[in-house]
């Protein structure tokens, strides 16, 4: 790591986890890049790291938010009631911090329930809540400044590129400093790979923002879930290759005869924890892509919901 720039690593990578955090000193003070679930012991172990740094918690004056899903911004709830900083996010994303109800579309919450698979009133399930009750919790706030998506954005002593990568987030970005190759991923590559939804951009759009990644001439990976990698390349395609093997487990799924799209979701995702969130909406789709592609044909519910190949 270049002088001026620190890392901290959540022990824990499974989502929900609390998402790792950059910290950047500069002659004002501290810049921090996410910050967290919005639990207390989550905010204090941010507290932790910038005292070891030899800072306080009002020594940040900036904070970059990658995007607004809770295990990243949630600590917001507690850092405001201490400080006032800058507040930058991708201009998608600031009405879902600002009233983070509206995840709910984002993270299609209502689209199960389209199956069978959900409560039989949609409205009856809340992202929100769901994240409160896994202890991480998320309030509103009001971010002060859009992320500059053209030209260099700007953080202390370095100069980062802003990558956009839609899929898990519309306005979800990575960043990078081309003059030490670090790579800031986000959730775009990790330990775990993450989930997709439709309203976030698809697994279509996912896949798009890792091939502007995998152009990058990054030396050092620094995910918001996992370890830092030397390899940053060998990461990407690693996450790359875990997208197209579920794929190939759908269309293998179904080359046996046409299955209804509740039986997909519980043959290709085999845990049952996430047969109503965020199996069916990453299951959607594969599904959206394979038919704009030619490969398989969605019934509709009067076909009872069947897939099948073409």
């Amino acid at each position: 790591m270049p002088e001026g720039m620190h890392f901290l690593q959540i022990e824990e990578a499974i989502w929900p986890a609390s998402a790792n955090i950059l910290l950047i000193r500069d002659e004002d003070g501290a810049i921090l890049v996410d910050v967290g679930c919005g639990q207390e012991q989550a905010y204090q172990k941010v507290k932790n790291f910038v005292a070891v740094q030899g800072l306080r918690i009002e020594d940040v004056h900036t904070v970059v938010l990658t995007h607004a899903h809770p295990d990243h911004v949630g600590a917001m709830r507690y850092l405001l009631q201490e400080i006032s900083p800058r507040i930058f996010l991708h201009p998608v994303e600031i009405p879902l911090a600002a009233e983070p109800s509206r995840l709910n579309r984002t993270f299609d919450v209502t689209l199960p329930s389209r199956y069978g698979l959900g409560p039989a009133a949609p409205q009856e399930m809340d992202i929100i809540e769901y994240f409160s009750n896994v202890s991480c919790a998320m309030a509103g706030f009001t971010a002060t400044d859009e992320i500059p998506t053209e030209g260099e954005f700007v953080l202390g002593d370095f100069s980062f590129q802003v990558i956009v990568i839609p899929g898990h987030a519309q306005g979800m970005v990575s960043l990078f400093d081309r003059d030490h190759g670090i790579l800031f991923s986000a959730d775009a590559v990790g330990d775990v790979v993450t989930w997709y939804s439709p309203s976030s951009g698809g697994v279509t759009e996912f896949l798009n923002g890792l091939d502007r990644l995998s152009q990058l001439p990054a030396r050092l990976l620094l995910p918001s879930h996992g370890r830092p990698s030397k390899e940053p390349h060998n990461e990407i395609e690693k996450t790359r290759a875990a997208i197209l093997r579920r794929e190939e487990r759908i269309l293998n799924e179904l080359v046996s005869g046409p299955v209804s799209f509740p039986d997909l979701v519980t043959r290709v995702f085999k845990n049952s924890l996430i047969t109503v969130f965020p199996a069916p909406q990453m299951l959607q789709c594969h599904l959206d892509k394979l038919e704009m592609e030619g490969k398989v044909i969605c019934r509709g519910e009067d076909e009872g919901w069947m897939v099948e190949l073409v």
